[in-house]
């Protein structure tokens, strides 16, 4: 098994007074793909928010390699590697292509690399590297979900969080997505994935949690969770 990247310790936060997500722990591993899954609203997007800076904890805590950073800010928390592509993908629709992945290395760990980090993108997805100079609102949908993903590996990410990156796509443009995550994931990368395509995601997770209402109902490796049945007819329809 390998070693904890980030230790999440019973974590409570929300909207105002709305509390989102109760107390819930769970371990993300290096090297190693886990994920969040479960329906619309059951909390998933609130704590990737939480691990990544933007919303603050109402208690708990949460540990990167053993270090408290659960008061540490968003950019701080970047500039250790833990680097969040959000839903919606948010990318900067007047700029190309290459000018929003470029956007992506902020970081001072990432300036360095960012021509290196650049032909890696381009290889990951070669559409980019086509599109490079068009402006980003020409690109549809799956291949704007490239280009988030693609900006947030510019920034020289230890620890991916992905929110949602399959919602709206086209299947064939969700398949090329989840084949970029596997290939990610075969080169080492860490990466916490928040989904609700159930059945995609836990193929290839090696862990996986199951949120509802804020809360963990459920725990085990991708495998288990999907031959669970209670999975299987609460989530599958079976």
């Amino acid at each position: 098994m390998n070693a904890p990247a980030l230790e999440i310790s019973g974590i409570a936060c929300g909207y105002g007074a709305y509390m989102a997500v109760h107390g819930i722990e769970f371990t993300v591993r290096r090297g190693e793909i886990t994920a969040l899954v479960g329906s619309n609203g059951a909390g998933k997007s609130t704590t990737l928010r939480a691990l990544s800076g933007l919303l603050p904890l109402s208690r708990g805590s949460i540990h990167f390699d053993g270090y408290d950073i659960s008061r540490l800010k968003a950019d701080r928390r970047v500039d250790l590697g833990i680097v969040m592509v959000p839903e919606g993908r948010m990318i900067f629709a007047r700029m190309t292509v290459e000018e929003n992945l470029r956007i992506g290395a902020f970081a001072p760990r990432a300036r360095g690399a960012t021509k290196s980090t650049l032909e890696f993108v381009y290889e990951l997805f070669p559409r980019l590297a086509e599109r490079r100079r068009q402006a980003g609102s020409t690109l549809s949908g799956g291949e704007q979900q490239m280009l988030a993903l693609g900006r947030g590996l510019m920034a020289k990410p230890t620890i991916l969080l992905l929110d949602e990156p399959s919602l709206g796509l086209a299947p064939i443009m969700a398949d090329t997505l989840f084949e970029a995550i596997e290939a990610l994931a075969g080169q080492g990368m860490t990466i916490l994935i928040a989904e609700q395509d159930i059945v995609r995601t836990l193929a290839l997770a090696t862990s996986g949690y199951v949120l509802e209402n804020g809360r963990i109902v459920m725990t085990g490796t991708g495998a288990q969770l999907l031959d669970d049945p209670q999975i299987k007819v609460a989530y599958l329809g079976l």
